[in-house]
């Protein structure tokens, strides 16, 4: 079901232009995928012997550890569209091995220097504004984490001193702020983990069977849910496994409806900087996509909006 009306933010009242919050958090969201692509991290949750062996569960157990030592029912519920067999076989167990603050300390103090070296060719003056925009911009978030536990487990935590690493902590705050109110549209629109999955794959035009495979859903799971998205109107008929799914013009009426919710709702993190603040970390996020870029760290596992 839609809803006809918007709805009412600070940030709406503030006058912000809600469009600009994804492109501004896009500016320094690498940085996130960074921190967990790392070889640095990996090696270094590899002395702890917490048995993490690729890249997807690496990403749930650092972004599960804020919350503490929860259960596997929780993350699956945060997380939305992980298969929760993945998450069992992770969780609780990690949590036996190392405790989640010090996976996250070896998480932090492995990318801390590769972080460091990568953004050194950044004019120090424009990295210490970016990272005094971003900071600004993830206290406004934690401060509004009511119904948002991914975002709270990481209010939670001390901000980092250096520049860098500000940056990236406030990454992962506006990440997880945005992840958590734009999975609220999901359920009102009654959508599923999975279901969420396939109607991004169709809505951003991604083959389907690489995002299905990045969560750990088998092909019958999916084409389950999308035999069921197309009973609902949601799909078409078209698509294969390797392609992407298509989205009815209701489909994606539907989904525009959630993305705008969305930007709505991060808009309360932007309040601070305004308009001119978020066009400011668009400029200077530029610069810190180049420098990863030219490390060999430029990437993002996946855009803010899937989760």
């Amino acid at each position: 079901m839609i809803m006809d009306r918007n709805i009412l933010t600070d940030g709406e009242a503030a006058g912000l232009d809600v469009a600009r919050t994804r492109p501004a958090l896009l500016a320094i969201e690498p940085t996130f995928g960074a921190g967990v692509l790392c070889q640095a991290v990996h090696a270094a949750l590899h002395r702890l012997d917490l048995g993490l062996d690729d890249v997807a569960v690496v990403n749930l157990v650092t972004r599960a550890a804020p919350l503490g030592p929860a259960p596997a029912d929780v993350v699956v519920a945060t997380f939305y569209n992980v298969n929760p067999r993945l998450v069992a076989s992770v969780i609780p167990a990690v949590w036996r091995k190392a405790s989640p603050e010090a996976i996250l300390a070896a998480q932090q103090a492995a990318f801390a220097p590769v972080l460091a070296a990568a953004l050194a060719p950044i004019d120090p003056a424009e990295l210490g504004e970016l990272a005094e925009l971003a900071r600004a911009a993830g206290e406004a978030a934690a401060a509004n984490r009511e119904g948002r536990p991914l975002l709270a487990g990481l209010a939670s935590l001390p901000w980092p001193r250096e520049d860098p690493l500000v940056i990236w902590h406030a990454a992962k705050v506006l990440r997880e702020h945005r992840g958590d109110g734009h999975i609220g549209g999901l359920v009102i629109e009654g959508l599923r983990g999975i279901d969420a999955l396939v109607v991004h794959a169709a809505y951003e035009g991604w083959p389907g069977e690489a995002l299905r495979d990045s969560r750990r859903w088998d092909a019958a799971a999916w084409d389950a849910s999308v035999a069921s998205l197309r009973r609902r109107g949601w799909l078409t008929e078209a698509g294969t496994p390797e392609s992407a799914p298509e989205l009815t013009v209701q489909g994606r009426r539907r989904r525009r409806w959630i993305e705008d919710r969305t930007d709505e709702l991060a808009a309360l993190a932007y309040e601070p900087i305004g308009d001119a603040g978020m066009d400011r970390m668009i400029e200077l996020g530029a610069k810190v996509v180049a420098a990863l870029g030219a490390a060999g760290l430029a990437t993002r596992l996946r855009r803010p909006v899937a989760r």
